[in-house]
């Protein structure tokens, strides 16, 4: 199995180039190409009319240099108050990734559901948007010669102000859409912290899921009471019945971090250190299967 991370934090903070040549150091076999930014920053360089270019520059530096991305996350955070925002911002945006990350050469791409609404009360009406959502995606993932990795979610109930269910927060209810779009371009990315989160535990999450749907990780750690998005063994889940059920299920995807909370506030000169040892986590974990 091959170990990845998110490249958010260090390209964010260093650039491109830097960036991933500072994860490629610390030891990572390939990177998941984070795209964010897309849906925060107007100005940024996936946000221009060059973005094709940009995107064939980047694949051929990365190709010069031996990087690879194995899988890569469209953005998400829109401004959802604007009913507009749908159709004519975050559906061309997220299209927009998914053809990038191909560009890139990344067999994945990660597409959050649709899931700005409370959930709870209109679970039905969510999952026939959300049907309908991804079936919409497969025409361009076929084009693009790249699988969409559907990702179960959370919410925080506006009144109670506490985590509950959202689109495909159980496993079982993640399995079913996938069975039930039934497409070889739509897969399950199992977001192992989210599990913790809803009260499932993530080693259950996998067996249900099955190698067959479950082509994709996020990984990272938690309290169960905050997406902390941490450091394996830094919160409270249990990594040797996480790793033992993918060994189980004969999981064929990488291992990817999703897990820069750790890097939050490690300053510039440290980070490199801060990478490695992140890697050589991920490492330890990957020792647990091989």
């Amino acid at each position: 199995m091959l170990l990845s991370t998110q490249t958010g934090a260090l390209v964010g903070r260093f650039g491109f180039e830097k960036g991933c040549e500072m994860l490629q150091k610390a030891g990572y076999d390939c990177l998941d190409l984070s795209m964010f930014e897309m849906a925060r920053d107007p100005n940024c360089i996936w946000n221009q009319d060059n973005w094709r270019e940009t995107a064939k520059s980047r694949r051929a530096w990365a190709d010069d240099h031996g990087i690879v991305f194995n899988q890569a996350h469209a953005p998400f955070s829109f401004n959802w108050a604007d009913e507009n925002v749908h159709k004519n911002v975050a559906d061309p945006l997220v299209n927009r990734s998914i053809e990038i990350a191909s560009i890139l050469g990344a067999k994945l791409i990660v597409v959050h559901p649709l899931h700005w609404f409370a959930y709870k009360g209109y679970e039905a009406e969510a999952r026939q948007m959300n049907l309908d959502y991804y079936r919409s995606l497969i025409p361009l993932a076929e084009k693009c010669n790249i699988e969409i990795g559907f990702e179960n979610m959370w919410q925080k109930e506006v009144k109670r102000k506490c985590i509950s269910d959202d689109v495909a927060s159980r496993a079982a209810d993640l399995a079913s859409y996938i069975d039930e779009i039934d497409s070889k371009y739509i897969r399950a990315c199992l977001d192992v912290g989210h599990c913790s989160l809803v009260g499932e535990e993530a080693e259950d999450a996998i067996r249900i899921l099955g190698a067959d749907r479950l082509h994709a990780l996020h990984v990272h750690d938690n309290s169960y009471t905050g997406d902390d998005h941490t450091l394996p063994f830094l919160g409270k889940m249990n990594w040797d019945e996480i790793m033992k059920a993918l060994k189980d299920i004969g999981y064929t995807g990488e291992l990817t971090y999703e897990a820069d909370g750790f890097l939050r506030n490690m300053p510039n000169d440290y980070m490199q250190q801060a990478a490695n040892f992140m890697a050589q986590t991920g490492r330890f974990l990957l020792s647990k299967i091989q």
